[in-house]
């Protein structure tokens, strides 16, 4: 995606959050529904981040996988994120100017053989251990500060497993990147 074409989906997360909120129109969602055009076509995992402008994690859904084209994606995590998340309160009106929307579009999974092949910072994981799954985009291990072991046992704890749970055999880990862009705050 190139630099316009982030912007305009950071534009339509913000549409389909503040459209909730205050019932206005969509146009930006409605034109990308009448062209149905790349790259807005594409479907592709995607997640949906709101930070408030300190930096503070206020809400985050995605999918892993493309469940439809961006343009009815991107709104869908974006209101998912503001009024779903289970660990937040539903986004309210008076907070809409004090956060910042974040888009990841992820490339496809691929199954590594040794935990150790994850590359902090480059790579998402998700750990499966049997019906346990947990995911952590990947900048999430470079903003908390964490290496790759400390990073593993958080994704254990986050699937309800013990932290050293990533170390069983049983564990299988795949790995994935994502193009990683938010509003601008300046």
């Amino acid at each position: 995606m190139n630099c316009v074409e982030q912007k305009t989906l950071l534009a339509l997360a913000r549409e389909a959050i503040t459209s909730t909120l205050t019932h206005c129109e969509t146009p930006i969602y409605d034109q990308m529904k009448r062209e149905d055009q790349p790259p807005y076509s594409n479907e592709l995992g995607c997640f949906v981040t709101i930070h408030t402008k300190e930096g503070t994690l206020r809400g985050c859904i995605g999918n892993l996988w493309g469940r439809g084209p961006l343009w009815q994606e991107v709104p869908k995590l974006a209101r998912e994120s503001a009024f779903s998340d289970p660990r937040f309160h539903p986004l309210r009106a008076e907070e809409l100017e004090q956060v910042v929307l974040e888009i990841s579009l992820l490339s496809k999974l691929q199954s590594i053989d040794d935990w150790k092949q994850i590359r902090i910072g480059i790579d998402g994981v998700l750990l499966s251990h049997g019906y346990h799954r947990s995911v952590f985009l990947p900048q999430v291990a470079t903003e908390q500060g964490w290496d790759l072991e400390t990073m593993l046992s958080q994704l254990a704890m986050k699937a309800g497993l013990d932290p050293e749970a990533y170390t069983d055999q049983a564990c299988r880990f795949e790995v994935f990147q994502a193009q990683v862009f938010k509003e601008d705050v300046s």
